[in-house]
């Protein structure tokens, strides 16, 4: 039974960061080998195994706790990466649209909004923001240059498709008790 507690703790860590997204073989290998080395240090300090164990169990911090460093630590890269696809992404609508030739509106109407619903649904957790960075740039244009304040409707697409999407993500997060 020997560092029972070490691979209890290892495996549930791995498995609440697979389901993030975050787990990978590396990163396990270099949580154990801190875990073990805390325990070595433990029992080098005159620890029964079983104390030095938990002291460096207790140390690292709980599951939850270990997973959500994980988590933020992503999070804040992500969230950047996320926000320039859309801000890309709402700059090369608005160009589609400003195209002369370009008179399919119900395609690029569709375009923002499963472009805002699947960023959304990948983890962007602000959706007004991303509805914003996809959705502002043809109603800019439109009341800027050709005066046509109808192009709000963009925005208003990029607005529920945004919100579809973290709906949709929370659900799911809910249903499989990811929250």
């Amino acid at each position: 039974m020997k560092d029972f507690r070490i691979r209890e703790y290892l495996r549930k860590l791995e498995r609440r960061l697979w389901i993030q997204g975050l787990a990978d073989r590396e990163t396990m290998e270099e949580l154990e080998s801190h875990l073990r080395e805390a325990t070595e240090s433990g029992l080098q300090q005159g620890l029964s195994p079983e104390e030095a164990e938990k002291n460096a169990l207790e140390r690292f911090g709980s599951v939850k706790e270990m997973s959500a460093m994980f988590e933020k630590e992503k999070n804040s890269m992500m969230q950047r990466i996320l926000l320039v696809i859309a801000v890309v992404a709402g700059l090369f609508f608005a160009y589609v649209d400003s195209r002369p030739t370009w008179d399919d509106t119900g395609i690029l109407a569709g375009a923002i909004l499963l472009m805002c619903g699947l960023i959304s649904l990948f983890g962007f957790r602000r959706p007004w923001l991303l509805a914003l960075a996809v959705g502002v740039w043809i109603p800019l244009r439109g009341i800027l240059i050709t005066h046509n304040f109808g192009s709000i409707l963009a925005l208003v697409i990029a607005f529920v498709g945004a919100y579809g999407g973290w709906i949709f993500r929370l659900g799911i997060r809910k249903t499989f008790h990811l929250a």
